[in-house]
């Protein structure tokens, strides 16, 4: 039970910081920024992936493609002068 509230947890908080980003990119938010919250998450997911003790049936691999995702959206984005 306590694995499944803390996975849920993780689940919130993650697409807390996605919407968050998606609200970004309408805004004029700079794609370096972008791209560096992506390389973050993507690091965030690997360590949790890469964790022998952490047993979360993958949310580290979803967390990780996640931070890919924003990280290619983020190199995909131009920034308008």
């Amino acid at each position: 039970m306590a694995r499944l509230l803390a996975l849920l947890l993780i689940l919130v908080v993650l697409g807390t910081v996605v919407s968050l980003i998606a609200t970004g990119l309408r805004k004029k938010v700079p794609t370096v920024k972008i791209m560096l919250i992506g390389i973050n998450i993507t690091l965030f997911g690997g360590i949790i992936a890469v964790d022998p003790h952490s047993t979360g049936g993958g949310i580290g691999y979803l967390i990780a493609l996640s931070g890919l995702i924003i990280s290619a959206v983020g190199l995909g984005k131009n920034d308008e002068v």
